[in-house]
């Protein structure tokens, strides 16, 4: 039988198509240092980031079926998703900070060491909750105006007023640290200059 579609006659060959739970920790172990990253950006706490990636490496294992060539994208995805629900909580709940020893053995690092005295992720860290997640997934991640509405629960319009806004602001905070290194710069070597006369 001939059609426009070759796919819809052929046999599919089930779970193969989907990945594995080892392929998900692989992509864990990989990646965790982006992960990792993307989940400070997205909390601006080392503990919530901690509880974050534990949520997303648990939810992928147990219930993604997921194609194999979207690991990594999903991944990144399950951390947003487990950011939202740690910062922001159900309901609007602000996060609660509890430890679990057999949690915190899975995921261990220092925000310092992640994020370092970088004026960029400084000033992405010290935005509000929304105008952060806003600009992380949005800006950082590639996400849609539609997509970040729906994953935050808030309109497009609002996401995107948001959106610009808090471009604009990190822009400038990020120029000014520029600026500021080109200022020490140039002060070092008037020194070192002055020095030599």
């Amino acid at each position: 039988m001939k059609n426009g579609f070759p796919w819809l006659g052929q046999k599919t060959s089930g779970k193969s198509e989907y990945a594995s739970k080892e392929e998900f920790a692989r992509v864990f172990e990989s990646e965790l240092a982006g992960l990792q990253k993307l989940a400070l950006l997205l909390t601006a706490n080392s503990e919530a980031a901690k509880r974050c990636l534990i949520g997303a490496f648990r939810e992928c294992i147990t219930r993604s079926s997921v194609a194999r060539g979207w690991v990594l994208s999903w991944a990144r995805r399950m951390v947003i998703s487990n950011a939202i629900t740690v910062v922001i909580g159900p309901e609007g709940q602000s996060f609660d900070n509890t430890n679990d020893d057999a949690d915190n053995a899975l995921v261990s690092f220092s925000a310092d060491d992640l994020l370092g005295p970088n004026a960029g992720t400084e000033s992405i860290c010290d935005l509000p909750e929304f105008e952060r997640f806003v600009f992380v997934i949005c800006v950082l991640e590639h996400y849609s105006i539609h997509d970040c509405a729906l994953l935050l629960g808030k309109s497009p319009r609002e996401v995107n007023d948001v959106r610009n806004r808090v471009s604009i602001q990190v822009g400038q905070i990020d120029e000014l640290g520029k600026s500021s290194e080109r200022s020490s710069d140039e002060l070092e070597r008037s020194v070192r200059g002055g020095g030599t006369k």
